[in-house]
C-alpha cells in the first residue's frame, strides 16, 4: 500500500523516511545475536544503532537527521538502573528464603515507589539526552524542562486518574503535553501546545462509542482524530511568527495500513515485523506537514549536549515511546 501524503499538500518543507525492511531486519538480527552472546550487555550499543537507523533514515527537505549518541553513554545509565533492579530482586529472594514477610512487604512497596518515581524522571532524562544528541544540518534539538516540575505534573495527573477511575486520562495526557512540548527546541525554534483536556475527552468518548458500535472498525478513525489533533495543536515559534503544524492522517489509510500489516505478520509468521514497523513509521512521519512559513534556512544553534543517558535506558525498558 502506498502511504503518500495527500495531493493537497502545499507545504514547502517535507518530512520523509527512507529505509528498507531488509536493512532493519539485518540490524535487529545482529542486535539480537550480540545481546544473546553478551548476556544482554550489548543492549546499550544495540539501542544506539536503532536510534541512528531511525534518525539517519529520516529527512527534512532532503537532509538526513543524525544521532550522535554512543553505546558507552547509555551503558552508564544501563548500569545505574540495573544495579537497583538487581538489588530489589535480591531483597525479594532473601525475604522469600528467610520467610521474612515484613521485609517482603517493604520490598514490594519499594518496588512500586521505584516504578512510580522513575517513569517521569526517565521521560525527562531521555528527552534531554536523546534530543541533545539529535542534529539536522549541525543544529541540535533540545529539551529545557525541569525535572521537579515534570515530576509534579506526572503525580498530579496520576493521582486524579486513580480517584476518577481513569476518566481523567485525557486531562492527564493534556497536562504532560502542555508542559513538555513548550520545553522542546530545534535550534532557535520553540514550540507550544494549544490542545485541551476536554477536546481529548470528547474525541475519546466518540471513539469508544463508535468503535463499540462498529465492532472495532472505527478504531482507525479514532486514531486518526487523535493523531491529527496532536499535530495540529503543535505550534512552532520562529521570531515573532507562530506557525501551526498540519496533520493529514486518514482513517481509511490507517485502516488499510493496519490490515496489510496484520496480513504481513500472519503470513510471514512474524518475520515481517521489521517491514511492518517501517511502514507504520514512514506513514506517521510523512503525514505531518511543516508549512513553508517556517524558514529552516535561518535556524540558529542554541542547544548544548547533555551527557546523562540514564533516562534513555529506562524509557526503553518500560517501552515508552517518546519520539
Amino acid at each position: 500500500m502506498e502511504t503518500n501524503t495527500t495531493e493537497n499538500n502545499v507545504a514547502d518543507n517535507h518530512l520523509q523516511f527512507n529505509a528498507s525492511g531488509a536493512s532493519l531486519f539485518g540490524l535487529m538480527l545482529k542486535n539480537w545475536l550480540l545481546n544473546v552472546v553478551t548476556l544482554g550487555l550489548y543492549y546499550p550499543w544495540a539501542r544506539v544503532s536503532m536510534l541512528k537507523f531511525y534518525w539517519q533514515s529520516s529527512q527534512l527537505n532532503g537532509t538526513n537527521f543524525s544521532f550522535t549518541g554512543t553505546g558507552q553513554e547509555i551503558f552508564k545509565g544501563f548500569i545505574k538502573v540495573l544495579v537497583f533492579i538487581f538489588g530489589i530482586y535480591g531483597l525479594l529472594a532473601y525475604a522469600e528464603l528467610t520467610e521474612n514477610q515484613t521485609l517482603y512487604a517493604y520490598t514490594i512497596l519499594l518496588s512500586i515507589l521505584f516504578i512510580a518515581t522513575i517513569l517521569p524522571l526517565a521521560v525527562h532524562g531521555a528527552f534531554r539526552y536523546r534530543l541533545s544528541r539529535t542534529t539536522w544540518r549541525g543544529i541540535h534539538m533540545g529539551y529545557r524542562g525541569n525535572r521537579s516540575q515534570l515530576f509534579s505534573e506526572f503525580f498530579i495527573g496520576y493521582f486524579f486518574t486513580i480517584i476518577t477511575f481513569g476518566i481523567y486520562i485525557p486531562w492527564f495526557i493534556h497536562r504532560l503535553r502542555k508542559y513538555i512540548i513548550p520545553q522542546l527546541r530545534f535550534g532557535s525554534l520553540s514550540f507550544n501546545y494549544t490542545g485541551t483536556g476536554f477536546d481529548l475527552f470528547i474525541i475519546a468518548v466518540k471513539g469508544i462509542v463508535l468503535s463499540s458500535l462498529t465492532f472495532g472498525l472505527y478504531t482507525f478513525w479514532y486514531k486518526k482524530d487523535r493523531m491529527n489533533y496532536f499535530v495540529e495543536n503543535c505550534v512552532v515559534h520562529q521570531g515573532d511568527k507562530e506557525i501551526r503544524l498540519r496533520g493529514v492522517f486518514s482513517g481509511w489509510e490507517l485502516f488499510q495500513l493496519g490490515i496489510t500489516n496484520f496480513i504481513i505478520l500472519i503470513f510471514t509468521l512474524g518475520i515481517g515485523t521489521p517491514w511492518v514497523i517501517l511502514r507504520t513509521f514512514k506513514y506517521t512521519v510523512e503525514h505531518i506537514q511543516i508549512p513553508s512559513e517556517i524558514d529552516l534556512d535561518h535556524i540558529a544553534q542554541t542547544e548544548d549536549d547533555y551527557q546523562d543517558a540514564t533516562g534513555e535506558y529506562v524509557v526503553d525498558f518500560f517501552d515508552l515511546g517518546i519520539v
